[in-house]
């Protein structure tokens, strides 16, 4: 699959706060007959179910923004990421999926 898989050290963690996808595509993407929106999924190892945190939807979505996922891993831990088009059985056309936060040391060891 086309999921991004981060190690993250011992001493580190990663915090998403923000995911986004852009307007333009998303409504080309929409476009497609059965198409619905768009998730983000994450798993740990401890996890492998892949579990969404964001899902953008052509219905109840009313931006394309998200900016309170407050997603806190901690290492050392390796994760994994997955944009996944919500299409039904079909498949077509994707569209990308913005992930921001930040990089830190982990407080509670330093």
């Amino acid at each position: 699959d086309d999921s991004a898989i981060l190690r993250i050290p011992d001493g580190v963690c990663l915090t998403i706060n923000v995911a986004s996808v852009e307007r333009k595509p998303m409504e080309t993407y929409l476009l497609q007959k059965g198409s619905i929106g768009v998730s983000l999924k994450i798993s740990t190892e401890e996890n492998p179910q892949l579990m969404p945190i964001w899902t953008f939807d052509k219905d109840n979505s009313k931006s394309y923004t998200v900016s309170d996922l407050g997603v806190r891993v901690c290492g050392p831990r390796k994760i994994r990421l997955l944009a996944f088009m919500e299409m039904g059985f079909r498949s077509g056309a994707s569209v990308d999926v913005f992930v921001f936060g930040s990089v830190g040391l982990d407080r509670d060891k330093f």
